[in-house]
């Protein structure tokens, strides 16, 4: 079996979040990371920080499918598979809580990952969300 392939990377992370009834919020996060490529299979980490607390993100990146894992200040499980629902979770420190995502747009090609989705918590919409990944290799 191959030795993964490691390389540094600069990331970029655009989100735009549309709750219902509220102006949407967008997000735009610039951080490194690494890309590790197990098989044909790129994965992303990098951490961010978020109300002074770290946050690791890893991303599981394919042309239908992707997987996002939160861990640190903010523990999450988010599943993307275009057209269909996926249950997911999110643990707040109070308790876990289920949460679904219903993915309408999933694209990764050349360093550019970009998903629009429905969040739904006890079946109802709780947001759309537009989130865009684009990671260079870092000199």
């Amino acid at each position: 079996m191959s030795q993964p392939i490691k390389k540094s990377v600069n990331v970029r992370l655009l989100s735009t979040i549309q709750h219902p009834d509220v102006a949407a919020e967008t997000f735009d996060i610039q951080t490194t990371g690494e890309l590790t490529i197990k098989g044909a299979q790129p994965y992303i980490v990098y951490e961010e920080t978020q109300n002074e607390k770290a946050i690791k993100t890893t991303v599981k990146l394919s042309n239908d499918s992707a997987l996002i894992l939160r861990s640190g200040g903010v523990k999450m499980r988010l599943p993307f598979v275009k057209g269909e629902l996926q249950n997911g979770s999110y643990d707040s420190g109070y308790g876990s809580m289920m949460i679904t995502t219903n993915t309408k747009q999933l694209n990764f090609e050349n360093g550019h990952f970009r998903v629009e989705y429905e969040l739904l918590i006890n079946e109802e919409i709780a947001g759309t969300y537009t989130l865009e990944l684009i990671y260079t290799e870092a000199n």
